[in-house]
C-alpha cells in the first residue's frame, strides 16, 4: 500500500513537472508575443513612475482626488502593480521562448489566462468608465480603443497559440479536429451560448447588459419596458443560438461524418453567419468599430439630445458588443475554413499515421528481400 503511494505521488509529480515543449512559434504569435511584453513593460515602468510620485492612475491622467483619497499608500499599491505587470510580460515571454518551453504547461497558462483577462478588463473599464475621471474624449479615447484592443487581441493569440502548439494528439490519430480547428469549433459553440443565455435571461425578466445595448432611444425605451414583442423577440432569438450551438457541434465533427448537402449547408450557413458578425464588429450594420470611433471622436456630429446616449453605448459597443461579433465571426470563419479543408464526408486525423504505416509496409518488404 505504501509503495503504490509513493508511485501515485511520483507520477503525480512527474505530470505536474513534465516540460510544455509547445512546437515552433510562428510570425504572428511571435509579433503578438513582441506587443504584448512591450506593453507590460511600458505598464510596469509607467506604474514604477507613479510610485515614485505617489499618485494613483497612469502618467498624463492621474486618478481624480476622491480616488486617490482611497489610497492609504498609493506608491505600495503602484509598485505592486508594477510588478503584475512584469510578470505578465514574463508570462508572455515564455509562451515562444525556448526557456520557457521547460516550464510546465499548467504553470504558464495559470499565468496568461488571468493577464489576458486583466488586459480584456482594463482596456474596458478604459472605455466605458468615463465617471472614474480617466476616460478621454477626441483623440485620446481612439488611441485608448485602439491600443487596449491590439493588446487584448496579442493576448488571446499568444494564449490560445500556446494551448494549441502544447496539446498533446493522441497516438494512432485523432477521430475529431485538433489545434485551431477545434479551438475555433468551440469558440463558435462558446459564442453562441452566451448569446443565447443572455436572450433567455432577458426572456424571463432578467435586464442584465440590457441598458448597454446600443439600440435607438424608443426601442431602448421598449425594451428595457419589457413590452409583449420585445419579449417576443428574447424567445425567437434563442432559437437561432441553439441552431449555431448545434451547428458549431457539427463543425467539431462531435456528429460526423456528414453527407455532401448536410456539409454545403453547415458550410453555407457558417460563412453567412461570420460574414454577418464581421460586418456587424467592422461597423457597416449597427455601431461597429467605425461608428463607435466617429461618435467618441466627434460627439458634435450626434443630435444633442442624443448625444450622451450615444457616447454611453458606443463605449460599451467598443469594450464588449462588437469585440463578441468579431471573435464571433472569426470562430466561425475559422472552423467552417478548417471543415471544408478535411476530407469531405470524413472525420479528421493525424496525417502522420499513413506515412508511418507506409514506412512499416517498406521496411518488412526489404527484410523479405534480404531473406
Amino acid at each position: 500500500m505504501t509503495v503504490d503511494a509513493y508511485a501515485l505521488a511520483g507520477r503525480i509529480r512527474r505530470r505536474l513537472l513534465r516540460p510544455a515543449r509547445p512546437a515552433p512559434a510562428g510570425p504572428l504569435v511571435r509579433l503578438a508575443a513582441a506587443v504584448t511584453v512591450a506593453a507590460m513593460l511600458v505598464y510596469a515602468v509607467s506604474k514604477v513612475y507613479m510610485a515614485l510620485r505617489g499618485e494613483v492612475g497612469m502618467p498624463g491622467s492621474p486618478a481624480p482626488t476622491s480616488v486617490q483619497a482611497r489610497f492609504a499608500h498609493p506608491a505600495a499599491a503602484q509598485a505592486a502593480n508594477a510588478l503584475l505587470g512584469a510578470a505578465a510580460g514574463a508570462a508572455a515571454w515564455a509562451t515562444v521562448s525556448r526557456r520557457g518551453a521547460r516550464l510546465p504547461r499548467w504553470t504558464v497558462l495559470c499565468a496568461a489566462v488571468p493577464a489576458c483577462a486583466m488586459a480584456a478588463l482594463g482596456a474596458a473599464v478604459t472605455l466605458v468608465g468615463p465617471q472614474s475621471g480617466l476616460g478621454r474624449s477626441g483623440w485620446g479615447v481612439v488611441i485608448d480603443a485602439v491600443w487596449g484592443g491590439v493588446q487584448v487581441a496579442a493576448w488571446l493569440v499568444l494564449v490560445v497559440s500556446y494551448a494549441v502548439r502544447t496539446g498533446r494528439r493522441p497516438a494512432g490519430g485523432s477521430a475529431r479536429p485538433t489545434g485551431w480547428a477545434a479551438a475555433a469549433a468551440w469558440g463558435a459553440f462558446a459564442c453562441a451560448l452566451a448569446y443565447g443565455a443572455m436572450k433567455f435571461a432577458w426572456a424571463l425578466g432578467s435586464s442584465f447588459l440590457m441598458r448597454q445595448t446600443p439600440l435607438p432611444r424608443a426601442a431602448l425605451d421598449e425594451l428595457l419596458e419589457g413590452s409583449s414583442g420585445a419579449v417576443t423577440g428574447h424567445w425567437v432569438s434563442v432559437a437561432p443560438a441553439v441552431v449555431g450551438m448545434a451547428a458549431a457541434l457539427h463543425l467539431s465533427d462531435r456528429f460526423g461524418p456528414h453527407g455532401r448537402f448536410r456539409r454545403g449547408l453547415l458550410l453555407v450557413g457558417s460563412w453567412t453567419v461570420c460574414v454577418f458578425m464581421l460586418a456587424r464588429a467592422v461597423g457597416v450594420l449597427g455601431y461597429g468599430f467605425a461608428g463607435d470611433l466617429r461618435v467618441l471622436y466627434d460627439p458634435a456630429g450626434v443630435p444633442a439630445e442624443f448625444a450622451d446616449l450615444a457616447s454611453y453605448q458606443a463605449r460599451w459597443d467598443l469594450a464588449l458588443w462588437a469585440p463578441y461579433w468579431m471573435l464571433s465571426g472569426v470562430c466561425w470563419g475559422v472552423a467552417a475554413f478548417c471543415y471544408r479543408r478535411r476530407a469531405p464526408g470524413a472525420p479528421a486525423r493525424d496525417r502522420s499515421a499513413p506515412l508511418i504505416r507506409s514506412r512499416s509496409v517498406i521496411s518488412e518488404s526489404s527484410q523479405d528481400a534480404a531473406a
